[in-house]
């Protein structure tokens, strides 16, 4: 995007008519930044007032040649004389003034009603806006009371009551006022622009925010950190990572305190039968001959025959393979309750 240059806008503060009014090496900022927003019909006014802008700078030429001709009187320090000589010089400045103040009028009055119709997103840039509109305000309504005080003076007041020092100053100042006013405008506009590119991005910082919530965890928080370190939301996500941590170290904590209670009391044993009704030892034998050291388990509507106790799994599968009963296989138990295989061989 083009922005206005920092030396032309300290310039303007400056510059004073010291010899002339030269106001073209400037005047480009004041049109190129703002001429690809503008309608045909606004562009049609901007075009007028360079007319006029130009009608001022060609009369340069003759304020040069009326300077010189009163400087001899002015470097001899005759006043009186100097002033009554400096009559047509003051009348063509004033003129020069007024067909500046025409141009620079019409480009106040076109980027006045362009910003009046831009809408704003956000609040702070809006304030920004409003200030810059009341200094610009402010800027010519000032310009406006200082070259008021010539535009119909006659030339009887410019040899008398108007010195030409202080009446190139005035005018000066009133055209330089009007000059900062509409740069104040510009700037106002550029942050119209702006506020687009500002917009698309907190967009894509909210997208990747809604993301980070959807997925609700400690990496998802910490890819929008990754981008955004000083982002909108960015103490809501590391208070996000932190309780998120927290929660995990707790439910760790009480996973490890199951585990271990689940260490300290699973057995192991080899199951060797299983029926729905209860059968006599003489049936037992069939499995396993030592029935006495059979134990009976009834859950589930069935009745479970098993025999051996073993701190490991291991230890379990061995005795199969010693007993040699077919269809034997290892359960476990907690508190003589069955417990989930898997689980019991990863506890253990």
């Amino acid at each position: 995007m083009k922005k206005l240059s920092i030396l032309t806008t300290l310039f303007l503060f400056v510059f004073l008519f010291q010899a002339e009014l030269t106001h073209a090496q400037f005047d480009e900022d004041l049109f190129s930044f703002m001429k690809e927003y503008l309608s045909n019909d606004e562009a049609s006014q901007v075009e007028r007032a360079k007319s006029s802008i130009g009608k001022a700078e060609n009369m340069n030429t003759s304020i040069r040649a009326e300077d010189k001709k009163i400087e001899k009187y002015f470097k001899k320090k005759k006043k009186k004389k100097a002033e009554k000589k400096a009559v047509d010089v003051k009348i063509l400045r004033i003129k020069q003034a007024l067909y500046y103040d025409k141009a620079y009028t019409l480009i106040y009055n076109v980027y006045s009603e362009k910003i009046a119709e831009c809408k704003f997103y956000f609040d702070a840039d809006e304030a920004k806006v409003y200030n810059l509109i009341e200094g610009a305000s402010s800027d010519v309504s000032g310009a406006k009371a200082k070259i008021k005080i010539y535009r119909k003076v006659s030339p009887k007041d410019l040899k008398k009551k108007h010195p030409y020092s202080k009446l190139k100053s005035d005018l000066s100042s009133g055209i330089n006022s009007e000059i900062l006013a509409i740069n104040k405008l510009i700037q106002a506009y550029s942050i119209f622009i702006d506020q687009e590119s500002k917009k698309q991005m907190e967009d894509e910082e909210k997208r990747v925010w809604n993301n980070s919530v959807s997925e609700n965890s400690v990496i998802s928080f910490q890819t929008y950190l990754d981008e955004y370190s000083n982002g909108k939301y960015a103490s809501q996500a590391r208070m996000k990572i932190n309780s998120l941590q927290a929660e995990e170290a707790r439910i760790a904590e009480e996973e490890l305190e199951r585990q271990r209670s689940l260490a300290g009391s699973i057995v192991f044993e080899v199951q060797i039968a299983a029926s729905r009704k209860q059968l006599p030892k003489g049936r037992l034998a069939k499995f396993y001959r030592a029935t006495n050291d059979i134990k009976t388990k009834h859950y589930d509507n069935w009745y479970k025959y098993s025999v051996g106790e073993f701190e490991t799994y291991e230890g379990a599968k061995a005795f199969i393979k010693k007993i040699r009963v077919r269809g034997a296989f290892v359960v476990a138990y907690k508190n003589d309750q069955k417990i989930d295989i898997v689980e019991a061989i990863s506890v253990n």
